[in-house]
């Protein structure tokens, strides 16, 4: 069965909600003039094994160096690191740098430590996944409940109303993965003969994806789309039904991100459409922020970056330059 009508359908009505939040704050996020100052930033990653946030670095690195900034970068390995973030974060403080830019790996992860950056004077900007502390700076982010949503009202047009439907979550405490449940979740509420079998909560990894898939498979007779948080647990949940002999778009998978491997199954319709997020702009905005705050001028409680949706339909139009990092570039860590 082919859903391309369905597709556009949702692209057509859905793409507008997130392009006109993101020029509303790109209004607020001009490029700043570079400082007579050479400052330095250090930047924490939860886990630059997944390449949004390596595409992530790249716009940090490549927008505070045009800055003249000196980039300290960290990689916690994963997001439920906590302790090895909260040691990083410690180092940052010791080595005195002039602002922090942190995307932590929970929404709780070093509470304490913010508050002994901010008692040193050190501005801690907070970029792409939420921190539960009051005083981080910019919280730079996609949408990420409307990116839920978007993906909630992709599923019901391709189904037209009607069907089962499992959820790889993703990573638990984490609020962007948090609010893109929420967001489909509520969509999907609406349609009482859309039925949910199953939600579970996942770090985003391919392997995690594959046997989540294998096990539905497995428990469910018949499931005819999956929400995927992230763009791995997607990948994962594509190899399983290959595996298993299905076509291309028999089972609707839709998901965040786009990475070199996302758009392959993209293009091959095994992932039918993905939410793509602007990891380099957020790298870019939090640089711009680090600046804004060091020359105490006035910043935006809540910036958030473009999203735009991606199908095989219209992978040929799509401008990845704030997608994805140069071919060959390593994070400096």
């Amino acid at each position: 069965m082919t859903h391309h009508w369905f597709r556009n359908v949702a692209l057509a009505g859905l793409g507008l909600v997130l392009a006109n939040t993101a020029v509303q704050s790109e209004d607020k996020i001009k490029p700043q003039p570079k400082p007579d100052k050479s400052y330095t930033i250090g930047v924490l990653e939860p886990n630059l094994a997944i390449p949004h946030f390596v595409a992530q670095a790249y716009g940090f690195t490549d927008e505070a160096q045009k800055m003249g900034m000196k980039v300290i970068m960290y990689d916690a390995g994963e997001h439920k690191n906590v302790a090895k973030q909260v040691s990083q974060m410690e180092d940052l403080i010791t080595n005195k740098v002039d602002v922090i830019a942190f995307v932590p790996g929970t929404s709780v992860t070093a509470m304490a430590q913010i508050d002994q950056a901010l008692a040193a004077g050190i501005p801690v900007v907070n970029v792409n996944i939420m921190s539960d502390h009051t005083k981080v700076l910019g919280r730079v982010r996609s949408d990420d409940y409307e990116t839920g949503k978007m993906q909630g009202e992709f599923i019901v047009s391709a189904l037209k109303g009607k069907g089962n439907v499992v959820m790889m979550s993703g990573v638990s405490g984490n609020s962007a993965f948090i609010n893109r449940a929420k967001g489909f979740q509520d969509v999907i509420a609406k349609y009482p003969e859309i039925k949910l079998l199953s939600e579970q909560w996942t770090p985003n990894a391919t392997d995690r994806g594959l046997k989540l898939m294998e096990d539905w498979t497995q428990a469910f007779p018949k499931i005819d789309a999956v929400f995927t948080g992230a763009d791995r647990l997607a990948i994962g949940a594509a190899q399983a039904l290959r595996s298993q002999g299905k076509n291309p778009g028999n089972v609707i998978i839709t998901t965040v991100d786009y990475n070199d491997d996302t758009e392959r199954f993209v293009r091959e319709g095994w992932i039918s459409a993905t939410m793509a997020q602007s990891p380099v702009t957020m790298g870019r905005w939090g640089v711009r922020i680090a600046l804004m705050a060091l020359t105490k001028q006035p910043i935006p409680d809540e910036v958030l970056t473009p999203s735009i949706s991606i199908t095989k339909d219209n992978a040929d139009t799509v401008d990845i330059s704030a997608i994805r990092q140069p071919k060959g570039w390593k994070p400096p860590i």
